[in-house]
């Protein structure tokens, strides 16, 4: 077995959303990030995380008598977990006879995902597809994402980096080396307003994208959340279109409407949704969104 291990949440077969062709997708843990429209919020911390699907919880009280804790009792009609007092021990998982209870995220040798992944061989062959990191923001994890990706390279595999940009910069050199695309998010050229819906302002992200610009040979497409009433305005995405265009002008652009996929995962994370009251933009409002940025001149996708 290797020495070098990553927490994954999730090996996602047969993606089509992160790079070209069909492609298996390894979504690793941990980032530094704080997005309130984050739609992978079981990706956040770095370790794995305890969570109940409570539709399917058959109430016995299992986990409960079984906690060493005393982290698991029942409030409102369904378990509750004390993250305080839970050490994610996993004796709750292994009692609960409906899997009501179980983790997020494991950590695996990067043989053990290789082999998982090489299993798709075909299909990146037929459809010019291949393997992509993601997350969470998987270059936390620059010596597993790397590893994994220059087995790729020697295998003639295309590889794709989904990144937020907000990591240590040293570790561009362990990854980009393998790296043929790389999926770069822009949330906000707005410094404050970065650091207010995110957590972080965009320093960091905007010095790691001129770093893998100017160093290396990847292609690069900028990939642009777009949240109604958060960075939708007219003014922030012309800030977004002007710094790409004076950055480089043949950098393509894809726009990411919002969507309400990770609410679910919220409760069962006893995470509180921020944006709830949301909705996503009108057919009308993407039309106008992708104007802007066609108005710039730039290659720009509205998904």
């Amino acid at each position: 077995m290797s020495q070098i291990t990553g927490g994954v949440f999730n090996i996602q077969h047969f993606s089509t959303e992160d790079g070209p062709g069909v492609r298996t997708t390894v979504f690793l843990q941990g980032c530094g990030l704080r997005c309130l429209w984050c739609a992978n919020p079981e990706s956040q911390k770095a370790t794995r995380q305890l969570a109940h699907r409570a539709p399917i919880c058959v109430k016995c009280g299992c986990c409960i008598k079984n906690c060493p804790n005393g982290a698991l009792a029942v409030k409102e009609g369904k378990v509750s977990i004390d993250r305080d007092k839970c050490v994610s021990c996993g004796t709750c998982t292994k009692v609960c006879p409906s899997h009501a209870m179980f983790f997020y995220g494991e950590v695996k040798d990067v043989d053990d995902v290789w082999k998982e992944v090489i299993k798709d061989r075909g299909y990146y062959d037929t459809s010019g597809g291949g393997i992509s990191c993601s997350g969470g923001e998987c270059m936390l994890q620059p010596d597993f994402v790397g590893e994994l990706f220059r087995r790729a390279r020697e295998e003639g595999i295309h590889t794709t980096l989904d990144t937020c940009g907000h990591f240590p910069t040293e570790n561009i050199d362990k990854v980009l080396p393998f790296t043929d695309l790389v999926l770069f998010d822009l949330k906000i050229l707005d410094r404050e307003k970065h650091k207010k819906y995110t957590g972080s302002d965009n320093d960091l992200i905007l010095k790691n994208l001129k770093c893998i610009h100017d160093n290396y040979e990847s292609e690069i497409y900028i990939r642009i959340p777009v949240i109604p009433g958060y960075n939708d305005g007219e003014e922030d995405l012309r800030a977004s279109a002007e710094f790409i265009r004076d950055f480089d002008p043949t950098l393509h652009v894809d726009l990411l409407p919002y969507h309400k996929f990770g609410i679910g995962k919220y409760e069962m994370l006893d995470m509180a949704y921020i944006p709830a009251d949301v909705n996503a933009p009108s057919k009308e409002q993407k039309e106008s969104y992708k104007k802007i940025f066609t108005d710039y001149g730039l290659d720009c996708v509205m998904h």
